[in-house]
């Protein structure tokens, strides 16, 4: 059977490499571009640089549980890391790349720029910051939640990532740019006890006034845009305590569609034809049941009954999922099926077992990175899945951490959490 010889060929590779177990780390074939402890690490949208959080630290006034560290950057074919600012605080999306390769972060709620050269100054205006983007690329925009004098939350744009910033919406819970930076989707009107709308706003130019915001539905909760695609997908009558809520789709302005109840978890295709999500259902016996339909109409089919992560395929062709997960672990097999739907002609691929995370490959959208749990419990086992075989990258590696580069996903950044080898490594890939 394929799916036995793969698996039998990676355990021979792990064990080639002078391993008494499957547990045991593979012979990397990466190098270490930076040494010491690491987290959260990003790479630049050219992929030549990676930054990443390293030296955390309890936050002055902030007590144990609120970790500052120094945000670090190198140079991805070698050269010493660059220490760009102190303070940043020990969480995703603490900082962020632009299209350019400047590089956002904040400070004590004090949003800063970096440019490439690695210098920093303060945006004007970018105060009390709860969260920040830049648009993606051709855009030039910077967007940040900033507190408001009456210490609400709202949505400021740099529309050349300089001068003053324009407010666009209030008491904006969360925000995201469109694929192609022009809009921005955002959950505003946000009250007290009660959900905000979730609403749409074009980014516009310097010197030209906004727009009047699209409303996409009332009262929603979580929500996301296609990859490569204007349409939305959210959830609606959303109840945070259990992070569930009815899932709908529509365009900005257009009719929505409304799925299933008790959605956790949802993902549009690039072209936003198609919609995954989970839903927790009781019929049967309990079960987070994978879903699939067409996102213009609600006609969801079963994909599993016991789904954990799960993700489109850059090229639109395939959903990978992860199902059948060990008892108190997180070690899946991983599946891929047709993103349009499994059948009895084209059933679901078995990749591989043991599985905690994957990362896609954009520009080559058949491979991905696998990640495979240990016993030993010290980060996972990394491989690349190209071309139906599984080949070792590294071991120790921190969970999540791994990522293709670009230009073209020849490369692989990874961070090791093994005390003894800690460090940021990049690896080529055939």
């Amino acid at each position: 059977m394929k799916i036995a010889k793969t698996v039998a060929a990676l355990a021979g590779l792990f064990l080639a490499a002078g391993c008494s177990s499957r547990t045991a780390p593979a012979a990397p074939v990466g190098k270490r571009i930076a040494e010491g402890p690491a987290q959260f690490l990003s790479a630049s949208p050219d992929g030549t640089r990676v930054a990443w959080l390293a030296a955390c630290a309890p936050a002055p006034g902030g007590g144990k549980a609120q970790l500052a560290c120094a945000l670090l950057v190198a140079p991805v074919l070698g050269g010493a890391a660059h220490r760009v600012a102190e303070g940043v605080a020990a969480m995703d999306g603490a900082f962020a790349w632009g299209p350019g390769g400047s590089l956002a972060f904040a400070v004590g709620g004090d949003l800063f720029v970096a440019s490439p050269d690695g210098a920093s100054a303060p945006v004007r205006g970018g105060t009390g910051v709860a969260g920040f983007a830049f648009a993606p690329a051709p855009g030039k925009a910077l967007a940040a939640l900033v507190r408001s004098g009456s210490g609400a939350r709202d949505l400021a744009v740099w529309r050349e990532t300089g001068g003053e910033p324009v407010v666009l919406a209030r008491d904006v819970a969360s925000f995201a740019f469109s694929p192609d930076g022009a809009l921005l989707a955002a959950i505003a009107g946000v009250a007290p006890g009660s959900a905000g709308d979730l609403v749409v706003l074009a980014v516009g130019t310097e010197g030209k006034a906004a727009a009047a915001p699209v409303v996409v539905a009332r009262a929603a909760g979580e929500f996301r845009w296609a990859p490569g695609a204007t349409r939305l997908a959210w959830l609606e009558g959303f109840d945070p305590r259990i992070r569930a809520g009815t899932l709908a789709s529509a365009v900005p302005g257009g009719k929505a569609v409304s799925f299933a109840p008790r959605v956790t978890s949802f993902e549009l295709s690039p072209a936003g034809d198609q919609v995954a999500f989970v839903r927790h259902v009781t019929e049967g016996g309990y079960a987070a049941s994978l879903e699939l339909s067409p996102s213009q109409a609600a006609e969801p089919a079963t994909v599993t009954r016991d789904a954990a992560s799960f993700e489109f395929s850059p090229d639109g062709r395939w959903l990978y999922y992860r199902s059948g997960c060990a008892p108190a672990s997180d070690a899946c097999a991983l599946f891929r099926a047709p993103a349009t739907g499994p059948g009895p002609t084209r059933p679901p691929e078995r990749i591989a077992d043991g599985v905690t995370g994957f990362a896609l490959d954009r520009w080559r959208p058949d491979r991905l990175v696998v990640s495979f749990a240990r016993r030993d419990g010290v980060g996972v086992d990394l491989a690349l899945w190209s071309g139906g075989r599984l080949v070792p990258l590294d071991g120790n590696v921190l969970a999540g951490s791994a990522r293709f580069l670009a230009p073209d996903g020849r490369r692989v950044a990874y961070v090791v959490a093994l005390p003894a080898r800690a460090g940021v490594g990049v690896a080529d890939v055939p």
